[in-house]
């Protein structure tokens, strides 16, 4: 945990959807008390970024290959 605080969860791969966007990541299985995060790896997963004012995930566009 962020404050240095030590938890044990259970983690596995899910498929995420949400709207159009869909990807495969690994996630760790919450308890009825947790906070619920998408985080970093799961947006770039989807291609996407938050648009904070309407509150709602949007195409982050072409990605560049190397």
């Amino acid at each position: 945990m962020a404050n240095g605080q030590q938890i044990s969860r259970n983690v596995g791969y899910a498929l995420i959807r949400s709207g159009e966007f869909e990807t495969v990541d690994e996630v760790v299985f919450a308890e009825k008390e947790d906070l619920k995060l998408l985080g970093s790896r799961t947006l770039e997963g989807f291609a996407a970024v938050v648009d904070a004012r309407r509150k709602k995930l949007t195409a982050a566009g072409p990605l560049p290959v190397a």
